[in-house]
């Protein structure tokens, strides 16, 4: 008689499970996750085990079990519940991602020039109806790689004034900036962000069209690489 197959827990990583995940609803004995069939979103949480997958994986190494309140039905893994070797938690996995699309993002739009795009300080204006001559003045002169993350926390309504230049010039500091503070953030920017790329690829929005068509092949590519991250990794 062959040994019995024992597949691993994605939140702990041992070999627990006597059926292959996802989707068994068979809970670790040493994390206590519940393994569920969710695999569209890492960072949302569904079903019983009420804490996202990537949470669930950061409280068992902080503190042994995937909740706190858990912590006192879970045990040490036996001598044959190993770790699989190629298990690997979200956070790592999503931060090595983070830095390669944020190295993508500025190969991508390195050479991008405002030229003669509305600014930040601009599009504010423009939305306030004050001097619009006098905004452009202030940043007029500045790199997106340059910009302050201050000014894009500040900034998110942007998107609604900037013309197509000025959105090519920004959106690769928006992106960085996203990928690096999408888990804490509490600026409107982030979602902001979020809804302009969406409509730009779709195909039925007019006036998000310009936007689209200013930008090419590479960009095009190296933005729906950031919204499919988003995707997965985003809590929201």
């Amino acid at each position: 008689m062959e040994p019995q197959k024992i597949y691993p827990c994605r939140c702990c990583g041992y070999l627990t499970l006597i059926e292959e995940p996802p989707g068994t609803y068979l809970i670790c004995p040493i994390c206590f996750w519940e393994d569920n069939e969710d695999m569209n979103n890492w960072s949302v949480w569904t079903g019983s085990n009420q804490v996202s997958l990537r949470q669930a994986q950061k409280n068992f190494l902080e503190f042994g079990s995937c909740k706190l309140e858990w912590l006192k039905d879970v045990r040490s893994p036996t001598v044959d519940e190993v770790r699989n070797p190629n298990w690997e938690p979200i956070e790592v996995r999503a931060k090595r991602e983070a830095l390669l699309l944020i190295e993508k993002i500025r190969a991508a739009f390195l050479e991008v020039q405002l030229e003669d795009g509305i600014t930040l300080h601009e599009a504010r204006a423009l939305d306030d109806y004050t001097d619009t001559e006098n905004a452009r003045i202030i940043d007029c002169h500045i790199h997106w790689l340059d910009i302050p993350d201050s000014w894009i926390e500040d900034f998110y309504e942007a998107f609604s004034f900037l013309d197509a230049k000025g959105f090519r010039h920004y959106i690769p500091a928006y992106m960085i900036w996203c990928l690096k503070n999408y888990e804490h953030t509490t600026s409107a920017s982030f979602d902001s962000t979020l809804y302009v790329l969406e409509r730009i690829f779709n195909t039925q929005d007019e006036y998000y069209r310009p936007n689209f068509n200013i930008l090419n092949q590479v960009q095009l590519e190296v933005i729906q690489e950031f919204m499919t991250f988003m995707e997965i990794y985003s809590p929201g």
